[in-house]
């Protein structure tokens, strides 16, 4: 089913535009340029379209050794179309502390979709359903987000994920609670490790490798540990100020450990491949005062793809984890 198979009126899609950005506040970003969200419009009850552009010359999304755009990227307009949303059509306000503890996709068309023909930016439409929605105090407190992305009048990804709403002192709380009970002062000092190769993870630019070389003790159940390779000066990873690791860097690694684990068990030819599905969950922030490290776990997939199950630990706790999809690329 495409989005153009739904009930939206055809005027909605219609009025649609790709000629600028959202104001780059409700999609999150500090840079316009890293604003991906072109145009939004409610198209029922709960049910939202956006139209999404991805830079041809990204210094990011563009960093690749394939004819494909990167799935990836889509994902990261899907995760940029909730918070327009969010800010757009529900007015929560701009300075309301919100997070997705759930982040879901899958390629569901295959990579043709995704061929860069090399003249057009990729571009398409989101259709995004809300659902789950609950209440505390009157306030919207969480919800459900479910949607398709669409290029060229195809569904080539489906999308899902569990947002919930914070008050500003209750988030303020949460982060001082959290930090609380971490070892934090007795950190001992240590040396960020150097990034692998960018081709052994399908980058050309050294500045997009987020992950090292795997250290040589392994955790847990004799699983190699890769480190986090951090550059908070990154005009992408790092558009804006944070608290915490950020989300979709966090992803990126399980990418990037998920192709070094898969290449190494000889589960995938080259590290040339597609990021075609991911769950993730969040259980806790990661802190930066602290090393933290990512797990991989590969097993053979259908169709010689690569499943991989993935974990991000600080302080000897997983943080986060996930299971991801890699499939070569033609």
């Amino acid at each position: 089913m495409t989005i153009n198979d739904t009930m939206e009126p055809e005027r909605v899609r219609e009025r649609l535009t790709f000629d600028q950005t959202v104001p780059r506040a409700i999609a999150h970003r500090r840079a316009v340029g890293e604003v991906f969200i072109t145009d939004s419009s409610p198209a029922g009850p709960d049910t939202f379209l956006l139209a999404w552009q991805i830079p041809r010359a990204h210094a990011l999304w563009g960093d690749r050794l394939t004819a494909h755009h990167d799935p990836f990227a889509t994902a990261e307009a899907a995760r940029q179309g909730c918070f327009v949303i969010v800010h757009r059509h529900l007015g929560i306000p701009l300075d309301l502390p919100f997070s997705l503890q759930r982040f879901e996709f899958r390629v569901t068309a295959g990579l043709e979709p995704y061929r860069d023909d090399r003249r057009w930016p990729l571009q398409g439409l989101l259709r995004y359903r809300i659902g789950h929605k609950e209440f505390r105090g009157g306030d919207l407190g969480s919800m459900r987000i479910d949607g398709e992305v669409e290029i060229d009048g195809t569904t080539a990804m489906t999308v899902s994920g569990d947002v919930v709403f914070l008050s500003r002192g209750d988030y303020e709380a949460l982060r001082a609670f959290q930090r609380s009970r971490k070892p934090l002062a007795d950190v001992p000092s240590w040396r960020p490790a150097d990034p692998v190769a960018a081709a052994r993870v399908g980058r050309r630019d050294e500045r997009n490798v987020v992950v090292g070389a795997p250290g040589t003790t392994s955790f847990p159940a004799g699983l190699l540990r890769y480190p986090m390779v951090m550059d908070r000066g990154h005009p992408s990873y790092f558009d804006h100020d944070y608290d915490h690791v950020p989300g979709p860097f966090i992803v990126e690694g399980f990418r990037q450990a998920g192709l070094l684990a898969a290449c190494g068990a000889g589960l995938l030819p080259s590290p040339v491949a597609a990021l075609t599905g991911l769950r993730a969950t969040f259980a806790d922030f990661g802190e930066f005062e602290a090393p933290l490290e990512y797990v991989a776990e590969a097993t053979p997939g259908a169709d010689g793809r690569a499943d991989v199950r993935v974990g991000l630990h600080q302080f000897g706790t997983e943080i986060a984890e996930g299971r991801i999809e890699l499939t070569p690329c033609p």
